[in-house]
């Protein structure tokens, strides 16, 4: 994949260096036309104000023709930086290097059952890893897939969509760089703009005297224009004063206009970018069912919606033409240009309003998907987890997605038909709390519809819950160990309000006494054996593995060790069966020149 984004990122670089030498060209033309125009209009000063309209219409025609081209041209090589720079990120990410997209660390909250524990959000989390979300609706809606999991006929659909994605690596490269960089708020903005705020300021274009003047003036003035041109004389008078009144008239609209074009001005690029996203989207004949679904919301007959929002973004340029003050003045005495192109946008509204708001969310929807294809496409050795109905838990070479690639170690872990809680000893940095992690992360792909970082995961459903983090708290006068008694009361909790709950417990109990701790736990694992509780607990006391002689069925003893070769500690990170016999503390207490008596 790093070789596919070199390639791109090649050609683009030469794309690039082609569209800025066509822009200046385009720069050269303006200027040559501005030398044009003085000496036309030196040559034909004395041939008359007609002579002079003429060149005048013509090199504005001629201007604004050329304006608009190259600035088609900017928008096209600001889209093409923009991809570069996307493009320019994948490699990086690959290469173990910050996402430039959020990291999410607004969703962080150390009292839901498993985010903090695992990693999903904030600096260096799985969200900071996946995310390919510019605007605030899409991340949010990917952050929930993170936080809770779906039924599993949604995830089935999900995976389909992502899938059916992740192979139009080209088209989401595409999709995205359209709405990187646009404001963080456009689309929650523009939602509420055209659901609430938009229908009752158009209330005023409705009035009778307001429809007669904005019909009449651009008839009137162009007509008194064309007859001054032809006869001459005191018509060019009655052209001042037709002018005049319609400034007039054009003033007292301005506030209402003003404070219109203040909430849409910084609108336009946006909306021509999403309705070239929902263009591609129309056009695709889609496989997956939810992918179907979501173009056939945005289809009603003939109807395009991304025709009608192209339409929007032009209707929204062309009052834009007010910025240019000449410009703004001419067509607004002449043609009474803004009035008349908030008529057409009132009639727009009156149409589309409904669909539009529904096309942003549809948006957001491909835009979420979009992350997940992404991290399918760009992790192609990655499988679909198969999602069962009934307890199950079966991988094969499942290693950490957040670990590289050259140092992730990958393991085998599966659950038995019988419901267990599994017991992990270990040395100190052997493994034991990045294995419970890759579970659990995993577990969190596979439930929001992605790949996960593994050669086979079958799983079913679970509700995730950890205890790992487990902090004090001075602003709460909160002690290590009362942090860690409310959390152990919030798994009681939320084991028993869900059946499908899934327990990862890393060295509960830390903040006491060892026969407290040795005490407390095994209590803990008593009733989370008697409810039918699965799970995984990692601890250094070896007195939890003896439990397995009391319940043979209901608890399995796994490990990870060192090898130690010199004086030197070796670690293979490979989960194995049965309980932990060999340990470093003394060794690394000793590294530090503090000597354990044997």
């Amino acid at each position: 994949m790093i070789e596919d984004y070199i390639v791109q990122r090649e050609n683009l670089e030469k794309e690039i260096r082609a569209f800025k030498k066509l822009i200046n060209q385009y720069s050269f033309a303006r200027l040559f036309l501005f030398g044009l125009d003085i000496l036309l209009v030196y040559l034909f000063f004395n041939q008359g104000i007609e002579a002079l309209i003429v060149i005048t219409t013509l090199s504005l025609i001629g201007f604004l023709y050329l304006v608009k081209v190259q600035t088609n041209h900017q928008n096209h090589l600001k889209f093409l930086i923009t991809k570069e720079l996307l493009v320019k990120n994948e490699i990086n990410v690959k290469d173990g290097k910050t996402n430039i997209y959020d990291d999410g660390t607004r969703f962080c909250n150390p009292n839901h059952p498993y985010t903090d524990d695992l990693d999903i959000f904030g600096e260096h989390s799985l969200f900071a890893y996946l995310n390919r979300c510019s605007t605030l609706d899409a991340q949010n809606l990917l952050a929930k897939w993170l936080s809770v999991y779906a039924e599993k006929t949604i995830i089935e659909e999900r995976q389909k969509a992502v899938e059916e994605l992740s192979g139009k690596q080209e088209n989401n490269l595409n999709f995205r760089a359209r709405l990187f960089g646009l404001n963080l708020n456009e689309i929650p903005t523009l939602k509420l703009f055209f659901k609430d705020y938009l229908p009752n300021k158009l209330d005023f274009l409705k009035k009778k005297p307001t429809k007669v003047f904005v019909a009449a003036i651009p008839i009137i003035t162009t007509g008194v224009l064309f007859a001054a041109v032809i006869f001459n004389g005191i018509l060019w008078n009655i052209l001042g004063l037709t002018l005049l009144l319609s400034g007039a008239g054009y003033m007292f609209y301005k506030k209402d206009i003003d404070a219109l074009h203040e909430q849409i001005s910084k609108s336009v690029s946006g909306l021509e970018n999403y309705a070239e996203n929902l263009k591609w989207i129309e056009q695709v004949e889609w496989a997956s069912s939810l992918l179907v679904n979501l173009k056939s919301s945005i289809k009603k007959g003939d109807n395009l919606i991304s025709k009608e929002i192209f339409e929007l973004s032009k209707i929204l340029n062309s009052l834009n033409s007010r910025l240019n003050p000449i410009v703004g003045i001419f067509l607004n005495l002449f043609f009474q240009w803004d009035l008349k192109t908030l008529k057409r946008l009132a009639v727009w509204e009156a149409k589309n309003q409904l669909e539009i708001i529904n096309a942003f969310d549809v948006l957001v929807n491909f835009e979420s998907l979009l992350s997940l294809a992404t991290l399918g496409h760009n992790h192609s050795d990655w499988v679909y987890p198969k999602i069962l109905n009934s307890h199950h838990l079966n991988t094969v070479a499942i290693g950490h997605p957040l670990i590289t690639d050259q140092k992730r170690i990958a393991n085998d872990f599966h659950l038995t038909d019988n419901i267990t809680i599994d017991i992990i000893t270990g040395s100190n940095m052997a493994g034991k709390s990045t294995f419970l992690r890759t579970i659990g992360i995993n577990m969190v792909l596979a439930f929001a519809g992605a790949k996960v970082c593994a050669e086979k995961m079958e799983t079913s459903i679970f509700s995730l819950i950890s205890y790992m983090r487990i902090k004090d708290s001075l602003a709460n006068q909160t002690s290590t160990f009362k942090a860690e008694i409310d959390r152990l009361k919030m798994i009681l909790d939320f084991t028993t309000a869900n059946q499908n709950s899934f327990v990862l417990i890393d060295e509960m109990l830390r903040g006491t006494n060892s026969k407290d701790k040795y005490l407390g736990s095994k209590v803990l694992i008593k009733k989370l054996i008697t409810q039918k509780t699965p799970g995984l607990i990692a601890t250094h006391d070896l007195q939890i593995a003896d439990l397995e002689k009391e319940y043979p069925k209901q608890l399995r003893n796994y490990h990870f060790d060192i090898t130690v070769e010199k004086q030197e500690m070796y670690f293979d990170y490979k989960i194995k069966i049965g309980e932990c016999k060999t340990f470093n503390a003394s060794m690394l207490l000793k590294a530090i020149g503090i000597e354990i008596e044997e």
